[in-house]
């Protein structure tokens, strides 16, 4: 039976040939968000698929059309259509704070490159100091605090992939922010 690992929740086990990422996760009692019921038709239950892509089902018209709908590449896969063949490791993405329309003008002045992950660190640095909505002033700080340290990396190839993998597990540090 494969092995499947769901991070950041750090749940693992053994499952079935052949079921679900969104099923596996269910099993091993983690509840994936999956707004359309498991039919393709929106993009709740994307997952990042850390290693063993290959030891999932191909890519099937309707999850291609909704990953590209929803601007999702690999390595996102659509949990409710994504089969399990072998060992596969997925990390589950923190749902998305809310933004106060002026909080979100500071990531709309980003480059469209920068938004998701420059997002993702702010809401991550948001979290761990028990923040739970992103408001200008948090907003202004922690977006400036992002950009630069990504633009400190960035000739870095090295030091830029250690940060991209610090910011997709989920153990990006709060460094920069007090």
């Amino acid at each position: 039976m494969p092995k499947v690992i769901f991070f950041p929740a750090g749940r693992e086990g053994e499952v079935p040939n052949g079921i679900s990422l969104l099923d596996a996760a269910e099993k091993l009692g983690i509840t994936l968000r999956h707004d359309c019921g498991g039919f393709a038709t929106c993009s709740t239950c994307r997952v990042w698929v850390q290693d063993g892509m290959a030891h999932l089902s191909e890519i099937d018209l309707d999850e291609e059309n909704m990953l590209e709908e929803a601007a999702l590449s690999a390595p996102y896969r659509l949990s409710c259509q994504a089969k399990i063949l072998g060992d596969v490791i997925v990390r589950i993405e923190a749902e998305e704070m809310d933004w106060s329309r002026s909080a979100l003008l500071e990531l709309d002045a980003l480059s469209v490159s920068l938004r998701k992950t420059v997002r993702m660190m702010v809401e991550q640095r948001a979290r761990r100091q028990g923040i739970s909505a992103i408001l200008p002033d948090v907003a202004i700080p922690y977006v400036a605090a992002a950009k630069q340290e990504i633009e400190a990396v960035s000739d870095d190839p090295a030091r830029l992939s250690e940060l991209m993998k610090q910011i997709y597990e989920g153990s990006y540090p709060l460094a920069g922010i007090s």
